[in-house]
C-alpha cells in the first residue's frame, strides 16, 4: 500500500519560474557550468533561485543542479537563465574535447601515465 502525501496544497515545481519552462538550448545545456558571481546584479532572487545560488559554490553543471534540487531540467534551465540575466551567476560551456588544440599528444601521454600509476585493488 502506497503512502499518501500529507493533506494540503503543495507548490508545483514550475511555480518558482512563474510557470515558465525553458527548453535547454545552445547557451544553457546539460553540461553548462554555472558559477555564482557573488555580486548581486538584479532583484533579490526567490527561494528556489537562492537554493541554486547556494549550490553554485563550487561550480555546478545544470544537470547536477537539477538532480540536487529534484527539479525537471527545463525548470532548472529557466532558473539559471533568470539568475544569469540578473547578474547573480555566470554560465560557461565546457571545452570542446574534439578540438585538436585542446587535446594534444602530450596531454594524452600524461593521462596514460597517471592512469597506469593508479593502484586498482
Amino acid at each position: 500500500m502506497s503512502e499518501r502525501p500529507p493533506p494540503g496544497r503543495r507548490p508545483r515545481p514550475w511555480s518558482s519560474t512563474g510557470g515558465r519552462v525553458q527548453p535547454l538550448t545552445d547557451d544553457i545545456r546539460l553540461d553548462t557550468a554555472v558559477i555564482s558571481t557573488g555580486q548581486p546584479g538584479g532583484p533579490v532572487p526567490g527561494t528556489r533561485q537562492a537554493e541554486v545560488l547556494s549550490l553554485c559554490r563550487p561550480v555546478r553543471a545544470v544537470a547536477e543542479l537539477a538532480a540536487l534540487l529534484d527539479l525537471p531540467l527545463g525548470i532548472t534551465g529557466a532558473l539559471v537563465a533568470d539568475l544569469r540575466d540578473g547578474g547573480w551567476v555566470q554560465t560557461r560551456q565546457p571545452l570542446d574535447a574534439t578540438d585538436n588544440s585542446n587535446v594534444t599528444v602530450a596531454l594524452l601521454r600524461r593521462l596514460k601515465e597517471k592512469l597506469q600509476d593508479v593502484n586498482v585493488s
